[in-house]
């Protein structure tokens, strides 16, 4: 049996077989762009959902997709950003490679500069002091107490660390002038040993039981010749004389001891070993038992006389406000050495670049979270109207969404020649 296709009778004139061969291609065409340009559509609109006429029936695919699922895709796109394009190491490598000594030493020059020059308007330096004065007592007191608390609560170790600094920077590299020195000596001397303070002193020195206990060392430890020699004088008849003239010749007593002391040159002997004392020399054990008694000591001091310290703060409350504005309303920026500033502005670099780099890992570990970038992302997408939204989209993917148009056509385009070339194979002899 031979199959074959009469094409004059398939077609009965030559405009036929053109309308036959057109026509499918172009509707299936028009067909499958006006299909994508819906879909398209039906993305966005309607914005609002629509009703049956007099009922509450809600027609289907009303509102658009994006409209009707708006919540979804915002937290979709947030979940995106923060957990693949935007993560909290992106975010800390990015930091990390912003945060150079370059670029911190740029912002901290600028951030000084800038503060510099409020400093050269009269009027704001004013009303900056005369605000910062009477705000200064209240952070004082507050300061004071704060600290006090701490140490109380065992939860500040400020007053240690500053304290150790001190001794460490100022009192044990302090040393004591020669005029110093004899202003101390002749204080101590005129405080602690005056002639009747020794003379009491002595005789509280030469008590039976201490006499008999220097005769009984002498006995022991003393050589024959020195042995010999303190018993032909009498050491304990010596001493219980000195002791009766002492508490029987007072003034005289007095007199002697003033005396002995002018002679002995005791106050310049003082004054020399004052003078002469450098407490790097001491015993390293006992320098830091010594910084050790006195932090306890301060920090006990502080805590114990807290409420007169505060009373104390709140007298000098008028005075402090007097002299935080003087001394804020005299500052000169132009009297600052430009060598300083510079110096200045290097050293604050170091500080911040020094503790960025140590503690940037746990400051972003905590800040990131705190700022809610999903929450953010969220709730600004989810505020979106459905217009701006579609405008957002559109301005996005505009040319994407347009090829998807065209490519739909062309999807019906070619189902159109597919459905001549079936109708020409379903065609019999």
């Amino acid at each position: 049996m031979h199959i074959y296709f009469d094409w004059a009778s398939l077609f009965s004139s030559q405009g036929a077989f053109i309308l036959k061969v057109l026509v499918p291609p172009v509707l299936y065409f028009l067909h499958g762009y006006g299909a994508t340009i819906m879909a398209v559509a039906a993305l966005f609109r309607p914005y609002e959902a629509w009703y049956i006429p007099f009922t509450k029936i809600q027609l289907w695919f009303t509102p658009g997709i994006f409209p009707k699922r708006r919540a979804k895709l915002a937290q979709a796109v947030a979940t995106t950003v923060t957990e693949t394009l935007l993560t909290p190491a992106d975010i800390t490598d990015k930091v990390e490679h912003l945060l150079t000594e370059e670029n911190i030493y740029l912002t901290i020059d600028m951030f000084v500069d800038a503060v510099l020059k409020e400093f050269r308007d009269i009027s704001k330096l004013h009303r900056l002091a005369s605000d910062i004065a009477e705000l200064s007592p209240t952070l004082l007191e507050h300061f004071v107490r704060s600290v006090i608390e701490s140490l109380e609560q065992g939860k500040d170790n400020k007053i240690a660390a500053i304290t150790e600094k001190v001794f460490d920077q100022v009192v044990l590299s302090a040393r004591i002038s020669l005029d110093q020195a004899n202003e101390i000596a002749a204080r101590l001397l005129e405080a602690f040993a005056t002639p009747a303070k020794v003379r009491v002193g002595m005789i509280t020195l030469l008590s039976p039981t201490n006499i008999a206990s220097l005769e009984e060392s002498i006995n022991v430890h003393a050589s024959g010749p020195y042995r010999l020699l303190a018993r032909i004088i009498g050491v304990k008849r010596v001493c219980y004389e000195w002791r009766n003239f002492l508490e029987k010749e007072p003034e005289e007593a007095e007199k002697l001891i003033d005396d002995l002391v002018h002679r002995f040159g005791i106050r310049d002997q003082i004054a020399v070993q004052i003078a002469n004392f450098d407490m790097r020399t001491m015993p390293l054990q006992t320098i830091a038992n010594f910084k050790a008694n006195l932090i306890t000591f301060i920090e006990s001091f502080l805590i114990e006389h807290k409420n007169d310290i505060l009373e104390s703060v709140r007298k000098v409350e008028g005075e402090a406000m007097s002299s935080v504005r003087n001394a804020i309303v005299r500052f000169n920026p132009e009297s600052i050495p430009q060598e300083w500033l510079t110096r200045a502005k290097q050293d604050l670099t170091g500080f911040f670049a020094s503790y960025l780099k140590r503690e940037l890992g746990e400051l972003l570990e905590k800040a990131i979270p705190a700022l809610g970038m999903y929450a953010v992302i969220s709730q600004k997408i989810d505020l979106f109207t459905a217009r701006q939204l579609e405008d957002l989209v559109k301005r996005i993917c505009h040319q994407e969404l347009k090829a998807l148009e065209w490519f739909g056509g062309l999807i019906g385009l070619g189902l159109g020649f597919i459905q001549i070339a079936v109708n020409a194979v379903r065609v019999g002899p």
